[in-house]
């Protein structure tokens, strides 16, 4: 592994790493956009949102319902662990979750493996929530009675804006070069908060449109899976996440985080378990490795070059998470009989 000199994938990860993330990039770029170049890809862009935001003007309530649903169908360890969905559509001007915080003093400051660490498990999240933005045309029938052209115009405001920007190193180049200004673009934000009271977990999700909400919502629930990646130090929890949690990280995160979403993700679909929840649940445990631990094992996967060990042990931990589940849900029925219900 490279020597961790900031928090930059290429001081991360080993060169052979990159290369592979960066061709999957530039193929995921070729599949989901075409032969268009940079320009075409902003330009129609920006023709597509404020087609897509007029589409679905007095229809925010049900589509705000519907990306809660969507999401919570397709990651049932939301009801399991009683997560709760606040998601809005919003204007442009009503988005103010601030990434990243005050200053870390040097008694606080993260290590660089620590660093390293919460800038994989982010780039994960981003590419979890990047693949199920997609949900939606599960409810392809629904969307076409507010309007048939939706689907259509979600599949492709998706694609340029979520594969075609980041997947493309000049609009990367000037995403951070505005950010560097002052300027943001953001299509949406979330944040998780724990409610105290309730003893709950809260998603708040903002978008400008109905897809942009959907991949905000699971990006809340990976940012919950996440805190499984922190130690016991709530201040040095919170160093890291104002050292790593910034706006100028998110163009990379969202570039290679989908392949690192991927690459793990199979093991759980190579593993033939039929519970969708163990999937999250894996996840977390995997974020409670050491750093360099950690590590090696994303960048092992990413590179189709995972250990025996590495591949017993993740399946070993799947399948404990199953027999968990499986305990936890007989037993929740007993009491549920013993209740009448």
């Amino acid at each position: 592994m490279a020597r961790l000199l900031e928090v930059d994938y290429e001081k991360i990860f080993k060169p052979e790493t990159i290369a592979a993330l960066k061709g999957k990039s530039g193929e995921s770029y070729r599949q989901m956009v075409g032969d268009k170049n940079l320009s075409q890809v902003m330009s129609r862009t920006e023709e597509l949102l404020p087609e897509v935001i007029d589409a679905e003007e007095g229809y925010r309530d049900e589509l705000e319902m519907l990306a809660a649903q969507i999401v919570t169908d397709a990651y049932p360890i939301i009801n399991f662990q009683n997560i709760k969905i606040d998601a809005k559509i919003v204007g442009m001007g009503d988005m103010n979750i601030q990434l990243g915080g005050d200053e870390v003093s040097a008694e606080n400051a993260p290590t660089e493996a620590e660093k390293a660490k919460r800038t994989i498990i982010k780039g994960i999240g981003q590419g979890a929530s990047i693949r199920g933005a997609f949900g939606f045309a599960l409810f392809k029938e629904y969307l076409d009675d507010i309007n048939p052209l939706l689907v259509e115009k979600y599949n492709e405001i998706l694609k340029l804006s979520l594969f075609g920007v980041y997947d493309n190193e000049d609009a990367i180049a000037m995403l951070l070069a505005r950010l560097a200004q002052g300027q943001k673009a953001q299509g949406g934000e979330s944040e998780m908060d724990y409610d105290e009271e309730k003893k709950q977990f809260v998603i708040k999700a903002r978008a400008i449109c109905f897809p942009m909400l959907v991949h905000e919502i699971v990006k809340g629930l990976y940012s919950i899976i996440s805190t499984k990646g922190f130690g016991p130090d709530k201040e040095k929890n919170q160093a890291i996440i104002n050292t790593v949690d910034t706006l100028e990280n998110e163009p990379r995160d969202l570039q290679y985080g989908k392949f690192m979403f991927d690459a793990i993700n199979k093991l759980y679909i190579d593993s033939n378990i039929d519970d969708a929840r163990v999937r999250e649940l894996f996840f977390s445990k995997i974020y409670t490795m050491p750093e360099m631990e950690f590590i090696s094992f994303v960048e092992n996967a990413v590179n189709g070059e995972l250990t025996s060990a590495q591949k017993s042990q993740a399946i070993n931990d799947m399948k404990r998470i199953e027999t968990l589940l499986k305990k936890k849900d007989a037993e929740d029925a007993i009491k549920n009989m013993r209740r009448g219900i």
